[in-house]
């Protein structure tokens, strides 16, 4: 099994915030393509579209809005982790 790439849940917490690709790509300082393709790594992780057509814009997939509090909790976590100074902890001498 690959390993999980955790850029997505920040894309996820990001797409699904925003509501669409082109201000979650803004949020992110991505290109649209680069949004695209990172859309569909979503789908091949999650095995569903974040995000669908309904009527004139986006809605969350029934498994997205599931997923939605889960991601904007874990996302700032895992933010917070990885900067300087960020966690609590040190590595073993």
């Amino acid at each position: 099994m690959p390993e999980a790439d955790l850029n997505l849940l920040i894309a996820l917490d990001a797409l699904l915030a925003e509501g669409g690709a082109a201000s979650a790509a803004r949020r992110l300082g991505l290109s649209a393509s680069a949004m695209s393709r990172t859309r569909t790594r979503l789908r091949a992780a999650t095995g569903d579209a974040p995000l669908v057509r309904a009527g004139r814009g986006l809605a969350p997939t029934p498994r997205a809005a599931e997923l939605c509090q889960r991601a904007h909790g874990l996302a700032p976590e895992a933010r917070a982790l990885l900067q300087p100074g960020g966690a609590d902890w040190a590595f073993p001498p």
